[in-house]
């Protein structure tokens, strides 16, 4: 009996993976349309982007920690750990003070801080999800990365809706020719594999 539960164990897991490279290459067309994106609004600026998105890494490396700070102010606004994981509370609570302070109280902000600090939440918000959904074993290893990559794609379009408040991204156009670039690439991969 206990054979059974972990032949299926393996079955699930090996399922887990082959959709965990599906999602892959979505995400991974996803973020080149988004990067390209980025890249092409003139009033955005890549190395303030680049900065905050690189400033979390810096800080945990050399200064402190900033995950159990991060996770209370999720568990703050989200009893539930599975809303602390898909929804960055600080970046749509950021969002939503630029876009209506401004109109509210005839305020303006700087864009360079607003990248800044979407793309330092961004990336601390991933880094919560890649230490809270991580495994010790093979089967809850094929997890994290399946988990993370879905995560991973949904705080990417959080981030995009984030952006255009500012920005203007074209995130419909930016999903749509993921998910068509994204599908290519499924194709070119097992028409490679399968040769």
């Amino acid at each position: 009996m206990e054979d059974k539960g972990l032949k299926h164990n393996y079955v699930f897991t090996i399922v887990k993976l082959i959709l965990f490279l599906i999602i892959f290459c979505f995400l991974a067309e996803l973020t080149r349309g988004f990067w390209r994106e980025i890249r092409a609004k003139k009033n955005l600026d890549t190395a303030i982007f680049i900065l905050g998105v690189v400033f979390p890494f810096a800080f945990y490396v050399f200064l402190a920690d900033l995950n159990d700070f991060y996770r209370k102010i999720q568990n703050f606004f989200f009893r539930s750990s599975f809303f602390a994981l898909v929804f960055p509370a600080p970046l749509i609570i950021l969002g939503l003070g630029y876009f209506l302070i401004p109109k509210i109280l005839n305020l303006t902000f700087s864009r360079d801080i607003f990248v800044f600090l979407g793309g330092f939440i961004f990336t601390t918000h991933l880094m919560l999800i890649a230490r809270e959904t991580k495994g010790d074993t093979f089967t809850s290893f094929i997890h994290y990365l399946f988990i993370f990559s879905i995560l991973y794609i949904l705080n990417l379009i959080f981030f995009g809706v984030y952006l255009k408040v500012s920005f203007n991204i074209q995130l419909g156009e930016l999903i749509l020719e993921g998910a068509k670039d994204g599908a290519n690439l499924i194709k070119t991969v097992f028409s490679q594999a399968l040769r």
